[in-house]
């Protein structure tokens, strides 16, 4: 770099020189605000912006919070009776000042009724708010709370009928993937370790706490926690496949349309679902689970994942039904091509 001259100049010192200088513009700005708040602005008119400002801005309006709408009632909740003086004219000011004195022992009568109803009115508003966030806080929470656990001995097990087939279409999707299988409801690891056994990373959780020899000489990675909060801490398309057994046959409709929605968000593009379902002829037998009769829902029609689960952005939707038609598996991929 060179100056106007036609000689080198140092880039360290240009580049102090440049700071020093926006520095001192920024000071006289400062300093030009403050003089014109302290001289041009009359008393009062700043506090007056603010208020403008709370009552035209957007969060004010629709769309805007509870919170904003009541601090618009806050500011405007107190009328003043003491009314300002000021004036352009020629004696204005004795003349206002006159006035206020006669009628301010009126108007202060006036304003302090208005003042104790709006006063009133605005501590209603803030309890109000203060339920409607807490009711929404509630709703918040139920979004999470799972459907209890329908645990079927004869169908979750590492020799059931249907664990073979999803065992070779975790593994053909999940080698040279590098991402981790997660089994819900996972028990005591029964299907963790039959698929780390097979060569799949996998890892399971359930809300109950199984500690066997078993799972403690394998080693797997079991975790005390809901699938539906497990998820909550899980990256978006982190994991490479999920398996289902257990969770999704007595969810209510609420509550499976929203652990679906987390799932595919967190499965990876090309990484495979499975899930396992008992049939209504299983749910409604007379040796069904106990806890068919504490869910709140009921297991769907295996029919019926072949429709919403390609809406739900998956492709290659396989279902296949037991033998003796008492239990089901459903096999999907999520749409996209998987990363190398």
């Amino acid at each position: 770099m060179t100056s106007a001259a036609g000689e080198p100049t140092d880039n360290a010192t240009t580049d102090a020189t440049a700071r020093a200088y926006l520095a001192q513009v920024m000071s006289e700005i400062t300093e030009e605000a403050r003089q014109r708040r302290l001289h041009d602005l009359p008393p009062g008119t700043e506090r007056d912006l603010d208020e403008l400002f709370l009552r035209y801005s957007p969060l004010s309006g629709r769309g805007g919070s509870v919170a904003a709408a009541l601090r618009v009632v806050d500011t405007s909740a107190m009328v003043d009776p003491v009314v300002p003086v000021a004036s352009s004219h020629a004696g204005g000011v004795a003349v206002k000042k006159g006035l206020r004195s006669l009628s301010l022992w009126y108007m202060s009568w006036i304003t302090d009724q208005v003042n104790r109803f709006s006063s009133g009115v605005s501590r209603a508003l803030h309890l109000l708010s203060d339920r409607v966030e807490d009711v929404a806080s509630r709703i918040d929470t139920l979004r999470v709370v799972e459907a209890p656990v329908v645990r079927v001995p004869w169908a979750q097990r590492a020799d059931a009928w249907w664990v073979p087939d999803a065992t070779a279409t975790l593994r053909a999707h999940h080698d040279g993937a590098g991402q981790r299988i997660l089994h819900s409801a996972c028990g005591d690891g029964w299907l963790v370790r039959h698929l780390v056994a097979a060569g799949v990373d996998a890892y399971g959780v359930d809300p109950a706490a199984f500690t066997t020899e078993a799972a403690e000489a394998s080693g797997a990675d079991l975790r005390e926690e809901g699938l539906a909060e497990h998820l909550g801490a899980v990256p978006t398309s982190e994991l490479g496949g999920v398996v289902i057994t257990g969770v999704i046959d007595g969810a209510s409709v609420g509550e499976r349309a929203h652990l679906l929605e987390v799932v595919t968000d967190r499965l990876a593009a090309g990484a495979v679902l499975v899930v396992h379902s008992l049939t209504a002829q299983a749910w409604d037998a007379p040796d069904a689970p106990v806890e068919v009769d504490l869910a709140p829902g009921r297991p769907v029609r295996a029919a019926a994942w072949e429709t919403f689960l390609p809406l739900a952005g998956y492709v290659d939707v396989t279902v296949r039904s037991a033998a003796d038609g008492r239990d089901y598996v459903v096999t999907a991929r999520r749409a996209g091509a998987r990363a190398e």
